[in-house]
């Protein structure tokens, strides 16, 4: 990656390992983080990470949580964290279109907030990142730099 230079003419290097998807810093096997707008709806939160749902999963018993989160909830319990109820990964299913629509219109601001004042719909941050925000290009994330997606 290339440095650039700080607003005191100093070499800035930029922060290791950001997600070029959400452009916050988080291992692999952990959810994406994004900045909201305005207080999302109870009905669109995970009650495992108490965020609002990354790749929803609805289990049989009618409860909702991001997949990263109940996979590893499920990897030491056998229930549904909500009912206790009995529950495998193998019974749940993805969740409906119109639950993956609501969650994709939810509001974000720029995570490079000091290089992009630019509030979005969720699912349109990656290729804001990688095609037209400062900051993502500051910090080397952006195609135009060829630099390649992490995920």
């Amino acid at each position: 990656m290339m440095s650039a230079l700080g607003a005191a003419g100093e070499e800035e290097m930029p922060p290791p390992d950001l997600c070029h998807t959400c452009g916050h810093r988080h291992l692999v096997e952990e959810n994406h983080e994004y900045l909201y707008q305005e207080e999302v709806d109870d009905d669109l939160m995970c009650h495992i990470c108490l965020q609002p749902l990354i790749q929803p999963i609805d289990t049989p018993c009618g409860h909702t949580y991001c997949t990263e989160c109940l996979t590893s909830f499920l990897l030491e319990k056998d229930f549904c964290p909500v009912d206790r109820a009995p529950l495998l990964l193998q019974t749940c299913k993805k969740s409906s279109i119109l639950v993956h629509k609501l969650l994709d219109k939810l509001e974000i601001s720029c995570p490079f907030s000091e290089y992009c004042t630019e509030t979005l719909p969720r699912s349109e941050l990656e290729a804001h990142i990688k095609s037209r925000c400062k900051g993502a290009s500051h910090y080397g994330l952006s195609v135009r730099r060829g630099v390649c997606g992490r995920f």
